[in-house]
């Protein structure tokens, strides 16, 4: 249930926000867990794979470049898909924290942990974003850069309260700055494209270009573009490397394939190419990646919250 906490402030000039976790998670495919009471307003991204998640009983789907705000005192439930699951980053804001109270950095998930309900920390109700909103952000965008910042941020440096209040402001005024981004639910894609989609697929770790697919079904090079941009929101060659990479990540967990092998099985056959590749998508080296998620690092502590797979929803 959500929070019984009062009804959230009006945004104004004198918030305070604050980011109080963030982190990168690789969904497993049958990894489904849930959140009872999440005191936060999230920002969930999908740099990759796909998925569903249900909040408060609606559920939603996920597919890469979605990024959804999330409201205070949510109930989530994680399903990733199991030919693809999900690989996410994540920023925990606190859209009000008191101003001299002591910042700490953890989020309650639970009505039983420390800190749930505090009286330092509350929502705000900020135009355009009530309940669960949808955007498509890419990599490149300023309020993407900014969470990959917030995440490496949280992961790596001292996480001092003065730099968390000032992401805070940074990524309220960007979430702001997006409401026009909002999309409307997608229409049918073009059959042409549902055609290049399977030579993608088939094809990746050949490294397919866009002379290629314009051949393919008999159109021009800007046709192809604008047919990925329209309906994917992404470049033809972004939606190639995205499905390069799931497949590198994918066997940096599941092999103990060189890495320089992982690129060229996958199409990406110069090491360093590859490397800072992997790096600018996924925020980690595709060393530091499997040394944090692969078959030889340290297994996950056991969640204290539900490991039980949730019902389905709808």
């Amino acid at each position: 249930m959500p929070s019984s906490a009062p009804s959230p402030r009006v945004a104004a000039p004198t918030d305070a926000p604050a980011v109080c976790r963030a982190g990168l998670f690789q969904f497993a495919a049958q990894q489904a867990f849930a959140n009872g009471c999440v005191q936060s307003r999230g920002l969930f991204w999908c740099k990759s794979g796909r998925g569903e998640f249900a909040v408060d009983g609606v559920t939603y789907p996920l597919e890469p470049h979605d990024l959804y705000v999330l409201p205070w005192g949510r109930r989530i439930a994680y399903r990733p898909s199991p030919a693809s699951p999900m690989f996410t980053s994540h920023v925990h804001l606190v859209p009000w924290y008191r101003p001299g109270s002591r910042w700490l950095a953890n989020v309650p998930h639970e009505r039983s942990e420390p800190g749930w309900d505090s009286p330092d920390r509350g929502d705000v109700a900020w135009p355009g974003f009530a309940g669960v909103v949808r955007l498509r952000v890419e990599t490149e965008a300023p309020i993407g850069r900014l969470i990959d910042y917030a995440v490496q941020w949280y992961l790596h440096s001292a996480r001092s309260e003065t730099e968390a209040r000032a992401l805070g402001l940074l990524l309220v005024g960007e979430l702001l700055r997006a409401t026009a981004s909002v999309v409307a639910p997608a229409a049918p894609r073009p059959k042409e494209l549902e055609r290049l989609l399977v030579h993608v697929e088939r094809g990746y770790h050949l490294g397919p270009r866009i002379g290629e697919m314009a051949a393919l079904v008999g159109r021009s090079r800007s046709h192809v573009l604008k047919l990925f941009r329209r309906h994917l929101g992404v470049s033809a060659k972004r939606h190639v490397i995205d499905r390069q990479l799931r497949e590198a990540r994918a066997l940096l967990l599941s092999t103990t394939l060189p890495i320089a092998e992982v690129g060229k099985t996958v199409g990406l056959a110069d090491p360093y190419h590859f490397s800072k590749l992997f790096r600018r998508h996924v925020g980690l080296s595709p060393r530091e990646f499997r040394a944090r998620h692969g078959p030889f690092s340290m297994p996950p502590k056991p969640s204290k919250h539900s490991t039980k797979p949730p019902p389905r929803v709808g």
